[in-house]
């Protein structure tokens, strides 16, 4: 078709003209939609496309190309259930379609869907297979427990790997992520590329990782990232090692980088949440959280985020609704009743928190910051014993919460327990030294134990944090947040 020919040669307004002329006159002509649809698509008009291929699908509903078109959208913004659900139309139409079928493989792979996975792949037939379908199916066999199927697929990666190489190095990704380091390894040396490939490097990293290397790993990612700074995948890899590390301004920055990549994905803005929350910039994680709900609007964990990072944010007003409406929705759910929980705390209703706190610890007795708020809660009401007791269990079972280990510092210091103060305030001051309470708890304990010049210093320092704190809250802007809708249906 003619149009069809000015869509290849990238001549997208001239098309455009001609479609208008003929929906214009005819505006049922599902292929002319479908022509638009891929014109939308070119132009990375992504809601437009998905409206036209909707609306041609249901004016044809054996439109193979809308659904194809519906699922390469979805793909791409990476809502594989929908994308699932598009190609799966296709293969209703025609089952034995290689493309939608790679592609059911694939993402039914990545949802840990293995046996719908081979299922799929094996309705290709094994000549047709192409070379990246050996990856999926590694995976799925993995997946499945039935390793003794991988061994064949290796010696036809190797027969390939020489014309197939981005093919051979998701299979070391998958071997390397299953136990196998040292086979993913020998792939690799076959595979080494003569000078240093973004793509060769990214996987040598993942593998070096699988084999215990973490630090080596992070530097591979770096050169891997100089090679091409807008590799969606190495900057997630990077943001995830820089988490593991504790690197949570430089996971934010990759993470930050990795959605202007590809936008307003929900995976993404959960983890730089996470992180800007991590870093101490509550504020920029309400921001965030905001796109987040913005894209998922009626789904309850970006409610939960949006309303843990106003909470994280000293926005208690703007929080609480949306952590009642969590907990009317999922009144079980110990995350949920821990948040709302959080947020009485914030706001002062004793009764509120502690009857929150407790449904929490009854729904799940593990949860340690429910343990740690109704400690604070007992030691402010002066329980020091049972606030002892509870900061005990919690700091036993994290010795990486800072607050608890703040406040048990604060109540040995109160029981008259100075070392035991000095060693919990020095482990709060290590995991968080930019809170200036733990360095003014910390001074006392040395004070008492006759310390003078570590008193001194961390006073010194508990003052300089203290202007920062203020200087914070001075120039503040004060910003209003509507509560978004509450959620209408469970994930």
């Amino acid at each position: 078709m003619y149009i069809s020919q000015l869509i290849r040669q990238n001549r997208l307004d001239e098309a455009e003209q001609k479609l208008w002329s003929v929906l214009t006159q005819q505006p049922d002509q599902s292929w002319a939609l479908d022509l638009m649809g891929a014109i939308r698509m070119r132009q990375k008009r992504s809601q437009e496309a998905e409206a036209l291929f909707h609306k041609a699908a249901a004016l044809n509903p054996k439109d193979l190309e809308a659904y194809r078109s519906l699922g390469e959208i979805y793909q791409g913004l990476g809502d594989n259930q929908q994308a699932i659900a598009s190609y799966a139309e296709v293969v209703k139409l025609t089952p034995a379609d290689r493309g939608a079928n790679v592609a059911l493989a694939t993402l039914y792979q990545q949802a840990g869907q293995y046996g719908q996975s081979v299922e799929a792949a094996e309705r290709v037939p094994t000549a047709a297979r192409p070379p990246e379908l050996l990856p999926v199916l590694a995976a799925d066999y993995f997946g499945l427990g039935d390793a003794s199927k991988v061994p064949p697929l290796i010696q036809r990666v190797l027969r390939q790997s020489s014309l197939h190489r981005g093919a051979t190095l998701e299979f070391a990704t998958v071997l390397a992520r299953n136990g196998y380091a040292e086979d993913a390894a020998h792939l690799l040396q076959i595979v080494r590329p003569a000078k240093p490939l973004a793509e060769y490097l990214y996987t040598l990293a993942r593998v070096r990782e699988a084999q215990g290397q973490s630090a080596v790993a992070q530097e591979l990612l770096a050169q891997a990232l100089k090679l091409e700074p807008k590799s969606y995948n190495i900057l997630l890899d990077s943001a995830r090692l820089a988490e593991r590390a504790g690197h949570w301004d430089s996971a934010a920055d990759l993470l930050r980088r990795a959605d202007e990549v590809a936008p307003d994905r929900p995976e993404v803005m959960t983890k730089l949440v996470g992180a800007l929350l991590k870093a101490h910039r509550p504020e920029d994680a309400v921001e965030a959280a905001k796109r987040l709900v913005a894209a998922k609007p009626d789904d309850p964990e970006s409610q939960y985020i949006m309303a843990l990072a106003l909470a994280e944010d000293d926005r208690s007003e703007a929080a609480e609704p949306i952590a009642r409406k969590l907990v009317e929705l999922r009144p079980n759910d110990a995350a949920s009743l821990l948040l709302l929980g959080m947020v009485q705390f914030n706001q002062g209703d004793v009764a509120g928190a502690r009857q929150s706190l407790e449904h929490c610890l009854a729904v799940d007795p593990q949860m340690t910051d429910a343990h740690y708020y109704l400690a604070v809660l007992a030691q402010r009401e002066g329980k020091v014993d049972l606030a002892r007791g509870e900061l005990e269990s919690v700091v036993q079972a994290n010795p990486n919460h800072a607050a608890a280990q703040s406040a048990l510092g604060i109540v040995y210091l109160q029981m008259g327990e100075t070392e035991k103060a000095r060693t919990a305030l020095e482990q709060a001051t290590k995991l968080a030294p930019d809170v200036s309470q733990n360095h003014y708890q910390l001074g006392l304990a040395y004070t008492r134990l006759g310390l003078a010049d570590r008193a001194r210093a961390e006073m010194e320092q508990y003052q300089k944090l203290r202007e920062i704190e203020n200087n914070q809250l001075k120039y503040r802007i004060p910003a209003t947040v509507t509560a978004s809708p509450g959620p209408q249906g469970h994930p």
